[in-house]
């Protein structure tokens, strides 16, 4: 049986293309959305929401039920105009199913390092917010750093952190100066993919295992990767 599609590999960037393809035509997109004020709709929205609000809101306002003409007439402009809507909106949606098991993650981890003392940046789409609505709009928010200096932290709390891989998709930077962790706990951050500066300064990790971790695929930066710098550090 295949795993789901949120963990496959890949999954982010997966979910990286299809956003990109479609921020610039949600931005271009962005206009008054009364035609979905007028159903009593809000976003997300699909055909048959919009189908079904259509027929409450033409049942009040249909010249048989001592409506207004004018009042039903821009209830079914509204139908035209959602339904529309609806149907090229549709196809953008699919990603929510993929990225609810990764929000739940993160905030998961947020939680955990906000116990521990610690600090998390989470980068905000708010742009989405014209396409799935404000609520949906949270599920796109990725945590991309967590810091972590300075904290009684070790091999166990830092195994605990990466065993929420899901949770790590898109995190960037990780800060760890300062801290209790080892060569056995910073090995395993093999696993995150995503990883493109380290901060391992003042920490008990061998500096062959710093090197080792400075030629992951997507680092860019290992803090306390050189020698001379930790005993500058040191003295300063």
């Amino acid at each position: 049986m295949s795993d789901p599609p949120s963990t496959r590999p890949g999954a982010a960037d997966a979910l990286d293309a299809t956003i990109a393809r479609n921020a610039d035509t949600v931005r271009r997109g962005r206009r008054d959305r009364s035609f979905l004020k007028r159903l009593g709709l809000s976003l997300p929205v699909t055909v048959d929401d919009v189908k079904q609000a259509f027929y409450a809101k033409a049942k009040q306002s249909h010249p048989d039920h001592h409506g207004e003409v004018s009042d039903f007439k821009e209830v079914q402009r509204a139908f035209d105009e959602a339904v529309a809507f609806a149907e090229r909106n549709g196809k953008r949606l699919p990603w929510i199913g993929a990225q609810l098991p990764i929000y739940v993650a993160q905030r998961e981890i947020v939680e955990v390092v906000d116990a521990w003392g610690g600090a998390v940046v989470v980068q905000e789409l708010d742009w989405l917010e014209d396409t799935v609505g404000e609520d949906f709009a949270q599920l796109a928010d990725r945590l991309v750093q967590v810091d972590l200096t300075g904290l009684e932290i070790g091999d166990g709390q830092l195994a605990q952190l990466i065993e929420q891989s899901e949770g790590l998709q898109y995190l960037e930077t990780l800060l760890l100066a300062d801290t209790e962790v080892t060569d056995a706990g910073v090995m395993q951050l093999a696993r995150v993919a995503s990883l493109r500066r380290l901060d391992l300064r003042g920490t008990d990790v061998s500096f062959r295992m710093r090197r080792q971790l400075a030629q992951l695929p997507r680092m860019q930066r290992v803090d306390g990767a050189s020698r001379w710098g930790e005993l500058f550090r040191g003295r300063s």
